[in-house]
């Protein structure tokens, strides 16, 4: 016979089980961290990225609006 499962009941990919129903991403504490720690180092690479990539543009724009303020 197959077992009724609670809905609210998830499992996490490391085979944690979940019973907390306003859990929304299905993972346990010690995976959420983890996948915030890789999602966070994601975002820091590419942001720099981004200012090795445009510092000129950027460092240019900033100067004219002080400038700007200024006057």
């Amino acid at each position: 016979m197959m077992e009724k499962k609670n809905k609210s009941e998830k499992v996490c990919p490391c085979g944690r089980i979940i019973t907390d129903p306003n859990n929304k991403t299905g993972l346990c504490p010690k995976c959420k961290k983890t996948a915030n720690n890789i999602v966070a180092g994601a975002g820091g690479a590419g942001i720099i990225f981004l200012a090795k990539k445009h510092s000129k543009k950027i460092i240019k724009g900033t100067i004219n609006v002080v400038k700007n303020l200024k006057k």
